[in-house]
């Protein structure tokens, strides 16, 4: 952390609006970590440090979002029951892989996933052919596979899997964004407490700092839901893809500096 007396204090209340902005962003139109994982790194916690402490927040804000949707009836509980267990099992894999990637390592992953996850949020939801008109009866082996992998991806990066997770759901289901954002943030809770087990077992969590954030965090998992239900995600989709690239740069500046 940045060493001065006034940031030791000043850190908690900075940290716990963060995390209550990420989830915001997460819970309406995912992407929250393209900001905040760079930000807390920028602040001067190690990147795998970072990664670790950023999913406590998520986990709470996806709770309190996904719990939100879910009681004004917008999860469909037919298809997260099919795609949770090749999340589940996605998420085992990715937790293997993520225990050993090193801090440099990671934020040069970071900044070209970033960028990568910008280009995504920005393509059309019916790119790959027209989703369908009403969700799949049974789990199919491209939706298993399809969502296995998004799992690696999420335990092992997370950052930006929102995105990946939408353009996903929307192309699998056909629903409409408020029901596939409560799947979005249902499924999500999977592979995030996997990973973040594994990350707290390796030792890469500053609690302090993950218990603040994680308290804005459900303020911001509650507000977005209730934003989500009420105004979309359009204005803030073009906000986190212009500030996500702005990171992307700053975070090889970084690298190339140090």
């Amino acid at each position: 952390m940045i060493d001065s007396e006034v940031w030791q204090y000043a850190q908690y209340p900075a940290f716990f609006v963060l995390g209550a902005v990420v989830s915001l962003i997460n819970s309406i139109a995912g992407g929250g970590s393209t900001l905040s994982l760079p930000i807390m790194i920028f602040l001067g916690m190690p990147a795998t440090v970072a990664n670790g402490t950023n999913r406590i927040g998520l986990i709470i804000g996806n709770c309190s979002s996904a719990y939100n949707l879910m009681k004004h009836g917008y999860l469909n509980k037919k298809i997260f029951m099919q795609l949770v267990i090749p999340t589940f099992l996605g998420a085992l894999v990715g937790a293997c892989f993520l225990v050993h990637i090193g801090d440099k390592a990671f934020q040069a992953i970071l900044a070209v996933v970033i960028c990568a996850v910008v280009v995504m949020s920005n393509l059309r939801k019916d790119i790959l052919g027209k989703p369908p008109a009403t969700p799949p009866e049974k789990l199919t082996w491209k939706g298993a596979l399809g969502f296995f992998g998004i799992a690696i991806y999420g335990c092992i990066v997370q950052v930006g899997v929102g995105f990946v997770q939408i353009f996903g759901l929307t192309r699998y289901t056909g629903m409409d964004a408020v029901r596939v954002n409560a799947l979005k943030n249902a499924l999500t809770n999977v592979f995030l407490i996997v990973s973040t087990m594994a990350l707290g077992i390796a030792g890469k969590i500053d609690w302090p700092i993950a218990i603040v954030m994680a308290a804005g965090a459900w303020l911001g998992g509650y507000l977005g839901s209730f934003t989500q239900r009420k105004k979309g995600n359009k204005c803030v989709q073009r906000f986190v893809s212009v500030a996500s690239v702005i990171m992307a740069v700053f975070l090889v500046a970084d690298l190339i500096m140090n």
